[in-house]
């Protein structure tokens, strides 16, 4: 990574997945200066092989630091009903959980609800122990806290990663969905989006699909675009 935040006047994210992990810096304002991809096997690596990984790529001083953990093994529960030590019941319940994971949760107050998610403890040790204290934000719990409420009544916020894209879809101010799906090319993308759409009595001609992260795949935006108002951020 270019050395562009020699001081502390710039953020940095980093977003780290089973198969390495993102660096982006941008400029208070959220302009992205630069980014980063790192590939590695984090499974497979100790807690101290990942730790003096990320310490050597995130050595300088940042304003603001922020860790999104990508996965697809989640689940939503509304505040009333979540409770910290039946976390890994409600994530058994709809997803299996791997041994040597630990369970964290994100509480999302705008909407009343609580992610609880699944990271190996080789990673979430890491982490830990480079950065103590910090919060480990699912992608999911990102979306929604800090570009969902943002926007609007009736929009669809799709976080694209390799082969699956994560979906928020809300209606008249209330979540309608939380769901991640499989695709395997553009058209694969484009029949899943617009089949929510469908499900979910969406309006094709008045409704914003707002995508993330389609720099590296403009493909999918571009035939997108042919069936639905497309709004890249």
């Amino acid at each position: 990574m270019e050395n562009t935040a020699e001081n502390s006047s710039y953020n940095l994210s980093i977003r780290i997945n089973l198969d390495g992990f993102s660096l982006l810096v941008s400029e208070q304002s959220g302009q992205q200066l630069s980014s980063k991809k790192v590939s590695l096997s984090m499974i497979n690596l100790s807690k101290s092989e990942i730790a003096s990984t990320l310490s050597t790529e995130t050595e300088l001083n940042y304003q603001d630091i922020r860790i999104i953990y990508e996965s697809d093994v989640y689940i939503f529960i509304p505040t009333p009903l979540f409770r910290p030590e039946e976390s890994a019941r409600f994530l058994s319940l709809q997803q299996k959980l791997q041994k040597k994971e630990c369970i964290i949760h994100n509480t999302i107050p705008n909407w009343n609800t609580v992610n609880a998610f699944s990271i190996p403890e080789n990673l979430q040790q890491a982490i830990e122990e480079l950065f103590p204290g910090l919060i480990i934000e699912h992608q999911m719990s990102y979306l929604l806290s800090e570009k969902v409420k943002q926007i609007p009544a009736n929009s669809i916020h799709i976080w694209v990663r390799t082969n699956i894209f994560d979906v928020i879809a809300v209606q008249s101010s209330k979540l309608q969905l939380l769901n991640s799906f499989s695709y395997k090319t553009p058209e694969d993308f484009t029949y899943h989006t617009l089949n929510i759409m469908e499900q979910l009595a969406f309006d094709t001609k008045s409704t914003i699909v707002y995508l993330y992260n389609t720099d590296k795949k403009p493909e999918l935006a571009t035939i997108l675009d042919n069936y639905v108002i497309v709004d890249k951020q």
